[in-house]
């Protein structure tokens, strides 16, 4: 049902009641207007209080329609879910009226009182006619252009409307017993309010702060604009609506703060976990003092963890709150031990009010190290062996024992693996090992053992596999291969990438790097795991990332692969690039671009667009807010046709990445962040629907062997091409796998995800009947999925 709109142009004149200046305008704060305790306060006003109040407004009557005055016959009504029992009466005062709804239906008097001014100003008049009585309270008032000043006469009448719209104030709040209908104006989040009922004046964002709130923006669905609010007890433009202007102002000059003394507000935002770490991240403000910067405690199983003051800048806190300004924000970290925890976060109050808290349980990692052997490679009588592993219980690297027929020999697995970092986020990427063994020539079997260092209970084996050994092989005299992928310059500087091998050997190659006529030597020997994929043999530490000095101007940068044994070198190119004679003046202007897309796919949304500082030609930083989720990103990626529009920024300024997200519908903005003096600057906001992530796939085969039980199969994550992790349960007990061989059949079906998505799990058990389960985990923090459970006996 739509309420009659309290603005000038449909309630005619404006009616002061109290003197300029009572209820100032810097003090309106749209997405909180008033407090739940002030507006569904059931003993808010006595019967006599009432009685009194009207008096006081109007000394003398000048009909029977005064309300001081003024009876009416009332009916009785049952109790539902919005109200409790009224019990009619005949020729009720108007006081007693508003007394009983009061207590029936938990609206506060005052807030009745108030209505009644702002909609028919019936509050402070001496003979209002019967049409105003009739329409009290804007009950059933539409605003319809087709059918101005029209109300349905089927809630025409003095009692009618009282009820009727208290009645109708506490349905907006979904409660028991009722469906959750009303939530275009949601609790805690921002809500587009319009201005005025002509659509072409426009609407902002509001921070909806609690239920009474939004019930007045139900009822009357307009905010005061600039205007409205600098003539506080007049008008102000033709795109002002003073509904809920009057609101306010009318219950601050009658019963002071509507407010009043209040508990803080703000949203924890985040409450995550890390390894030995928790993070709490948010944002709170204490109405009572809207300007200070709150203390939040944190506890953690009852026990007092720590304190922090939320005094960090969150400009989009206050570009919403802005009597509050933007120091509100917090981002902590605290110690936590392993296993299931309820963490409480307390906004402490500074005011009237009482402090708010929010508590929600976390699991933090723990339990015996996981990781696999990925590889034991044959070169002469060198085996190089490669892997990963993971102690739950701390992010450092950890010893991985390695058993060549028995013989030992520890590593510590603390390599770069980036493709573990984006599996296993909260441990980072150091979790790698590679070791070359030297052995004598025959067959050897080979194991892998991750070193338990934290609150598990044992040693976990990553793997075993038997390799021959032949001998020492010789220098075929191949040439280098590689590719220089890209060459970038700053002031100063050229910053070059790619790879090379040399087919003869595994061993990191040399190259000679020509700058402008100087010569100096790189190391291609960092991780490229894809390099590794496409040459097995050589295995992934072929790449080159260098910086290295060159003078401004245009400069030709030449790459040559150094052989390594017999044969010749190779040029891997030469490139030409602009280096930059200056780092410009930062003259405090302001970012801009463009956010040109945001694409919802299978739990992740893929982000796209381009920022520029004018006051320096380095990528910018772009934050991404995806719901209350905030990621960085740094927006470096060429773009020609920005370059073309923008010649003095260069190319470099373009951004693509692809966030995790919660499924559903999700906000998406974009912020690019002033490098040096200067506003940040909103490049947009989009709206998207993000799908599941669940893998799919097919579990093909689940048997039994001598000593072992083995699962075969595939998984694919939906829009990513990152190979799935997949565990086998035997019993019980989970041995972690990857699904990451080749089946060009999968890759066949998705040409998107490629073909590595294969899998083929061997566990070790022992003879007898076991129960095997194969899971598929999302690695985006999606929905993992059980594809099923078996009955396999080994003998």
């Amino acid at each position: 049902m739509v309420m009659l709109v309290a603005v000038l142009v449909a309630a005619g004149t404006l009616v002061a009641v109290q003197p300029p200046g009572a209820a100032r305008a810097a003090s309106f704060e749209p997405g909180n207007i008033i407090s739940d305790q002030n507006f569904y306060d059931a003993n808010a006003m006595s019967q006599a209080q009432i009685q009194s109040f009207l008096e006081a407004q109007v000394p003398s009557c000048g009909n029977g329609n005064c309300l001081r005055g003024k009876r009416t016959d009332t009916t009785s009504r049952p109790a539902d879910a919005m109200c409790g029992v009224y019990q009619g009466a005949a020729s009720e005062l108007t006081s007693s009226i508003i007394y009983k709804v009061q207590q029936a239906c938990s609206i506060s008097a005052k807030v009745l009182l108030v209505t009644l001014q702002k909609e028919q100003t019936l509050i402070t008049a001496t003979a209002p006619s019967d049409a105003r009585i009739d329409r009290a309270m804007g009950y059933a008032c539409p605003d319809d252009v087709s059918r101005p000043g029209y109300c349905d006469p089927a809630y025409a009448g003095l009692y009618n409307q009282i009820y009727r719209a208290a009645w109708q104030l506490k349905r907006y709040g979904n409660p028991a017993g009722t469906s959750n209908y009303f939530t275009w104006y949601p609790v805690g989040q921002v809500a587009q309010v319009r201005y005025n009922p002509n659509a072409a004046c426009g609407s902002s964002g509001v921070y909806i702060s609690n239920k009474a709130t939004a019930a007045l923006y139900y009822y009357t669905p307009y905010q005061p604009n600039a205007a409205a609010l600098a003539n506080m007890t007049g008008t102000g433009d033709s795109c002002s609506a003073y509904g809920n202007r009057n609101f306010w102002r009318f219950y601050t000059s009658w019963f002071g703060a509507t407010t009043g003394p209040t508990s803080p507000f703000g949203n924890v935002e985040s409450v995550t976990t890390g390894v030995g770490s928790l993070r709490v991240t948010g944002w709170t403000i204490d109405p009572d003092d809207m300007r200070a910067a709150l203390a939040v405690h944190v506890y953690i199983d009852g026990v007092g963890a720590g304190a922090v003051t939320a005094n960090a800048s969150r400009p989009d806190v206050g570009a919403i709150h802005t009597a509050a300004g933007a120091g509100h924000g917090f981002d902590a970290s605290f110690g936590i031990a392993g296993g299931r925890h309820e963490v409480c976060v307390f906004f402490i109050n500074v005011g009237g009010g009482g402090n708010t808290s929010s508590c929600s349980t976390v699991t933090v990692p723990t339990g015996n190290p996981f990781g696999y052997l990925d590889s034991a490679v044959v070169n002469g009588n060198a085996v190089t062996v490669k892997g990963w592993s993971i102690d739950p219980d701390t992010r450092a690297p950890i010893d991985v024992h390695l058993y060549a027929n028995g013989q030992a020999t520890v590593v510590r697995a603390d390599e770069e693996r980036p493709d573990v970092g984006r599996a296993y986020s909260a441990y980072g990427s150091a979790h790698g090992y590679e070791q070359e063994l030297t052995l004598a020539a025959g067959s050897w079997n080979i194991c892998a053992f991750g070193i338990n260092a934290g609150g598990g209970d044992a040693n976990t084996v990553l793997g075993c596999q038997t390799v021959v050994v032949t001998g020492t092989p010789t220098d075929q005299g191949r040439t280098p291969r590689g590719n220089f992928e890209e060459l970038t310059a700053t002031a100063g500087t050229v910053a070059l990438k790619g790879w090379a091998l040399d087919p003869d050997t595994t061993a990191p190659v040399s190259l000679t790097v020509t700058v402008g006529g100087t010569k100096s030597t790189v190391v291609a020997d960092a991780v490229r795991a894809d390099v590794g994929s496409a040459f097995p043999g050589s295995g992934d530490r072929h790449g080159f990332q260098a910086s290295l000095a060159a003078p401004s101007g245009s400069q030709q940068v030449c790459i040559t692969a150094v052989n390594d044994g017999r044969g010749g070198d190779v040029s891997l190119g030469c490139r030409t690039v602009t280096v930059p004679s200056s780092v410009p003046v930062d003259r405090g202007r302001t970012p801009f671009g463009n956010f040109e897309s945001a694409a919802a796919s299978g739990g992740a949304v893929t982000v796209a667009g381009w920022a520029i500082d004018p006051d320096t030609a380095k990528p910018l930083q772009v934050h991404v807010y995806v719901g209350s989720a905030a990621t960085a990103i740094v927006a470096d990626v060429s773009r020609p046709d920005v370059a073309a529009a923008y010649p003095a920024s260069g190319d470099r300024h373009g951004f693509s990445a692809t966030l995790p997200a919660g499924t559903g519908s999700q906000n998406v903005c974009a912020f690019a962040i002033n490098d040096g003096a200067g506003a940040n600057t909103v490049l947009g906001c989009k709206t998207v629907t993000v799908t599941s992530t669940a893998p799919v796939g097919n579990v093909e085969s689940v048997s039994g062997a001598a000593g072992s039980v083995s699962a075969t199969g595939w998984m694919v994550s939906p829009g990513s091409p990152d190979a799935v992790p997949v565990h086998v349960y035997v019993d019980g007990v989970g041995t972690p796998f990857t699904a990451d061989l080749d089946r060009p059949d999968v890759g066949a079906a998705y040409p998107a995800l490629g073909s590595r998505h294969g899998f083929s799990a061997t566990v070790p058990v022992a003879a007898g009947a076991h129960t095997v389960c194969v899971w598929g985990l999302d690695v985006r923090g999606g929905q993992h999925r059980q594809f099923g459970c078996w009955r396999v006996t080994s003998s």
